[in-house]
């Protein structure tokens, strides 16, 4: 086995902190164009709340983005748990045993992450302004 082909515990987190990543950028993208927003609406629309077009699409290309990468890490892991034969559970002290247990481990956060980047990105959809 090459050795830039293996799982290590980088690959291990690499689907939750691309989801983290993503949650910063979606929360911050909201919270400074709202506050702008929110700053100018009141000295010139008066009681209106502004619109959050601007986030959302901010919103869209980050979650597409974490996404994507997401899939590419689900992909590279899948490679490190159909590498070996054996069936769960990976409990033997092997190298084989170790790369089958983190490409499965891997796979299990990537889906986790994924889901939990369509739920950050949900607000985005269902909210129209600035409230």
């Amino acid at each position: 086995m090459i050795a830039s082909t293996r799982a290590n515990l980088i690959t291990l987190i690499t689907a939750p902190t691309i989801w983290a990543f993503h949650f910063l950028v979606c929360y911050i993208a909201a919270s400074i164009h709202c506050a702008k927003a929110m700053t100018n609406a009141r000295v010139f629309l008066g009681p209106e709340w502004p619109d959050v077009t601007l986030a959302r699409i901010i919103i869209a290309g980050a979650t597409i983005v974490a996404m994507v990468a997401i899939a590419w890490s689900s992909r590279q892991a899948w490679r490190h748990w159909g590498d070996g034969d054996a069936e769960p559970p990976y409990d033997d002290a092997t190298l084989d045993d170790r790369q089958q247990f983190l490409g499965f481990a891997t796979i299990l956060l990537c889906g986790l992450s994924f889901i939990g980047v369509i739920f950050v990105a949900l607000p985005a959809v269902f909210i129209g302004d600035c409230r």
